[in-house]
């Protein structure tokens, strides 16, 4: 189904389909987790967990994968370490090997049958890393992502998944919470691996919002957030229930979100779930947006291109909160404007889509263009959509169409969507594609194109420029490649100065009035010097409320 950041919602996943009067459906084999959590040192931020894996049904071919484990994320400063690790099947014990440092364990002999693993799993606050996924300890409590706590079958069929917790070494008053169940003892009789392998969990002395517990929405923390959780978790389930009747679920499905201290405040998308990695910055505002634009995952992703699944949810981040009266009207401006500023501004606007995955993770230019593009795009397409239908018709029916396809277990591909383009605009509809894909169409949303409240407006917008360094727009911790001509110069920053910021240069790359206050070190000297990170004017387009239109007709 799909990966990890692109979640899906159908029901299919939670449950088998049903057998045809004829043909009995064949159960899943059977796949037990036992964890243990064991020397929790809250101070320190540590613990281990002690966990047997016994899979059913293993057929793997001597030299080949038998397990797969993502033993490493991005900007780590520990590893992922498994130790101890045992095996057997029903020919007995079987040695299990890596030679990639834990990424894939392979047997020199066939494994079949009943698979008994077990291993201890140490877990590390200070492994750090720039995703709130990874495995951390965060007050009275462990939490984590299936995929990076466990190495697990690489087989890609449903598994009956049996998960125990023994929490007996924990603090009285433990508990466990899942994205597949709670408590401990979890039982899910369906569950593809696409699925398993991204399941979120928590153990430990959980707070919890609402609590106890009602509904289809939960939210978990062990840990001590710098903002009202619980405030910013009642939006959350008001947001999550209009999502889920806004993309026409025929039953609200469970949804969790799991909190824990991140130093990037950060967060991530799986199945029915997100984890919040919060800091001293973060806000309940902030959560909003972030949620936002997560929660619309659940829903809408598909495995097509970030232009699709980043982009819509960007599209929709704003736009759902505000129709369901959870967000004023100014803030869904401003989220448009900031979008649309970035795009606009953007270095390499006219990048083709098939750069934008080899440069996502090395320069933030692409990182952020499937976005802002995106976002942009489907405006476009919205308007088209709108105003050829007389306004019966817009692209939330053929976003809908897509979650429903998903829902159907239908194949989703770039080829389903342009198809719904051509049905729904004719061949300007694939033409607008083609262009956006190519880079070769600047998208420029018409006035109404965002709704009967706000017009647009050209203005100029200066490019974002760091002042220093190269074109990855990153942060440096020495200030390289000095442009005289820059703000950072002017500012008084110079070549070799030690610089570091509490600020997010991503948020300031997306926000054109967000000045930089860099902490600089030069010699024996300390010293802060703040700047504008903005170069030469851009021409771009804004958006602003229109005087007149009543609320009431905006939405």
């Amino acid at each position: 189904m799909k990966r990890l950041l692109l979640a899906a919602s159908a029901a299919s996943l939670l449950v088998c389909a049903p057998a045809t009067a004829q043909v009995a459906a064949k159960a899943p084999p059977l796949l037990t987790l036992k964890v243990k959590p064991t020397q929790l040192d809250v101070a320190a931020g540590t613990a281990s967990l002690e966990v047997t894996m016994v899979v059913e049904g293993v057929a793997a071919s001597a030299g080949h994968p038998v397990l797969t484990h993502l033993n490493g994320a991005p900007n780590i400063a520990l590893p992922f370490r498994v130790e101890g690790l045992t095996a057997a099947d029903d020919n007995g014990d079987l040695p299990l090997v890596s030679k990639d440092g834990g990424r894939t364990y392979t047997a020199p002999r066939d494994a079949a049958g009943k698979l008994t693993v077990t291993y201890r799993r140490p877990i590390s606050a200070a492994t750090g890393g720039s995703l709130s996924t990874i495995p951390t300890v965060d007050g009275p409590g462990v939490s984590g992502i299936a995929n990076m706590l466990f190495p697990l079958p690489t087989s890609a069929q449903r598994y009956h998944l049996t998960m125990d917790w023994d929490l007996s070494a924990m603090p009285a008053g433990s508990t466990a919470v899942t994205s597949v169940g709670e408590g401990l003892h979890i039982d899910a009789p369906s569950v593809p691996m696409a699925k398993l392998n991204y399941i979120m969990m928590m153990a430990g002395k959980i707070k919890r919002e609402p609590d106890p517990p009602v509904g289809s929405f939960s939210a978990v923390w062990t840990g001590d957030p710098t903002f009202d959780a619980a405030k910013a978790m009642q939006w959350a389930s008001r947001l999550h229930h209009f999502m889920s009747r806004f993309f026409a679920d025929p039953v609200e499905l469970p949804y969790h979100v799991f909190m824990r201290a991140h130093p990037g405040g950060n967060g991530v998308a799986a199945p029915m779930a997100f984890t919040i990695g919060f800091n001293a910055r973060t806000t309940p505002e902030s959560v909003e947006s972030l949620l936002g634009h997560e929660m619309t995952h659940t829903w809408t992703a598909a495995d097509i291109g970030k232009w699709y699944s980043e982009g819509n949810a960007v599209y929709y981040q704003t736009l759902l909160p505000w129709r369901a009266g959870m967000m004023p009207t100014e803030k869904r401006l401003r989220d448009i404007n900031l979008t649309a500023a970035r795009y606009y501004t953007n270095d390499v606007i006219n990048a083709p889509d098939s750069d934008v995955l080899p440069n996502f993770w090395s320069d933030m230019r692409y990182n952020v263009l499937p976005y802002d593009r995106g976002a942009l795009y489907f405006a476009v397409l919205n308007g088209k959509i709108r105003r050829k239908s007389g306004g019966k018709r817009s692209v939330d029916d053929l976003i809908r169409a897509m979650v429903q396809l998903d829902r159907e277990d239908k194949p989703i591909t770039e080829q389903t969507w342009v198809d719904m383009l051509q049905k729904e605009l004719g061949d300007e509809g694939p033409a607008i594609h083609k262009g956006m894909m190519a880079g070769t169409l600047r998208l420029e949303p018409e006035s109404d194109d965002y709704g009967p409240c706000f017009r647009r407006i050209s203005t100029k917008i200066g490019r974002y420029d760091l002042g220093f360094g190269g074109p990855q727009l990153k942060n440096y911790p020495v200030v390289v490649n000095l442009r005289p001509d820059s703000n950072a110069a002017k500012a008084g920053l110079k070549e070799g100065d030690k610089v570091s910021s509490q600020a997010s240069t991503d948020g300031a790359q997306k926000d054109p009035n967000m000045p930089l206050t860099m902490h600089v070190t030069r010699g024996d000297q300390k010293f802060d010097i703040t700047y504008l990170p903005r170069g030469e004017l851009r021409d771009a387009y804004q958006w602003e409320r229109v005087p007149g239109v009543p609320e009431s007709a905006c939405k």
